[in-house]
């Protein structure tokens, strides 16, 4: 199985998201034995937004870090809502609110700087979620009769 992580890259808002996706979602990923790429994994010519598109929508798993507002998370978040229906998991740090689009969605929140307080919970969460049929896609959970 296959992961793909949309999240900001660098530090940004006092957040090393470099370092969330190394102590928190990638160990948690690999606790229950998926793999995972994000954007910067993305070497070839060509147009990025094509191999983002295909990673939106084949990978098993997304994790999409909304801590900060960053258009790019958010751009891709909607996106994998709109193209998958189950499996896109949200996780933030308390920084920036919770845009209204998003506000009733479920999201794991973690202790920042100490990211890996949490990677237990997320790997529960994510091996409970693959076992499960509930879907979490805003977009499939409002138009019932829309199928993947």
């Amino acid at each position: 199985m296959e992961a793909f992580i949309i999240r900001p890259f660098g530090t940004k808002n006092d957040i090393d998201f470099e370092k969330v996706e190394q102590e928190l979602i990638r160990p948690a990923l690999l606790e229950v034995g998926i793999t995972a790429v994000n954007t910067g994994n993305i070497l070839e010519a060509g147009n990025i937004r094509q191999d983002i598109f295909q990673l939106l929508l084949t990978a098993d798993v997304v994790i999409a870090d909304i801590s900060i507002h960053n258009a790019n998370v958010f751009y891709e978040l909607g996106i994998r809502h709109a193209l998958r229906e189950k499996l896109t998991f949200l996780i933030r740090t308390k920084k920036d609110d919770v845009p209204f689009d998003l506000k009733t969605d479920s999201y794991l929140s973690y202790d920042y700087p100490n990211v890996s307080k949490q990677k237990e919970k997320l790997s529960r969460s994510i091996s409970a979620s693959l076992n499960s049929e509930q879907q979490d896609s805003p977009v499939y959970l409002m138009l019932p009769m829309l199928k993947s």
